[in-house]
């Protein structure tokens, strides 16, 4: 389903994922406090508020910070989303056409019958989100069903995220540097051993919220 065309060498995304979602970059500090209030995502307009985290819907995030609000969205999926999306559409600055246009932040294809967030379609087909965070939302409920579509064919369902990406390939994608890529990345994300989030760094101070003018 996703762009074969890639744009960004393999190491330096590897790299940049490394960096944006290292082990040292994801410690806790002990003292942060975490109200009970803010242990579950809210919408507010156009305003997404997890932990101590205030997000613009309407400005795509850092990685880190959908990250951090994917394993809560789609905690199943989260690794997944977040290395797909690093070889889609890059680190911090979202440059494909989709994510700018579209919000479609993985490349996702506008579905035939499955239940799904997006709003819209482009004429190639793409699906057309109204947030980012929705787009996460799309990609976790179309990895549920093709998690269904494993455990029929296999009679178990998907035991690790290695497994679920090969899966993937030859029906999300078809390129085999992308299956690759994804891999190589996950594993990054993975050797980070999900870790918390550090609560006071995590707020990006360029992203503003849009202000009502």
């Amino acid at each position: 389903m996703l762009r074969s065309k890639w744009i960004f060498p393999t190491t330096v995304l590897i790299l940049c994922s490394a960096a944006v979602i290292g082990k040292a970059t994801f410690e806790t500090s002990k003292t942060s406090l975490i109200k009970a209030s803010d242990t579950a995502i809210v919408l507010r307009n156009d305003t997404l508020f997890y932990d101590t985290l205030t997000l613009s819907l309407k400005k795509i995030p850092s990685v880190m910070a959908m990250h951090h609000v994917a394993t809560e969205a789609i905690p199943q999926w989260a690794n997944i989303f977040t290395a797909v999306k690093i070889i889609e559409s890059g680190v911090d600055g979202q440059y494909s056409k989709y994510s700018r246009l579209y919000n479609n932040l993985v490349g996702m294809r506008f579905p035939r019958s499955r239940k799904t967030t997006a709003v819209a379609k482009s004429k190639t087909n793409y699906s057309i989100y109204a947030s980012w965070y929705d787009c996460i939302l799309d990609f976790g409920l179309y990895l549920d069903g093709i998690n269904r579509s494993f455990t029929k064919k296999n009679g178990r369902p998907t035991q690790s995220d290695q497994e679920m990406v090969r899966y993937l390939y030859g029906i999300y994608n078809t390129n085999v540097r992308w299956r690759n890529d994804v891999l190589k990345v996950l594993e990054k994300i993975q050797d980070a051993n999900q870790p918390a989030v550090p609560i006071q760094e995590y707020n990006d101070p360029a992203l503003s919220i849009p202000s009502d003018n």
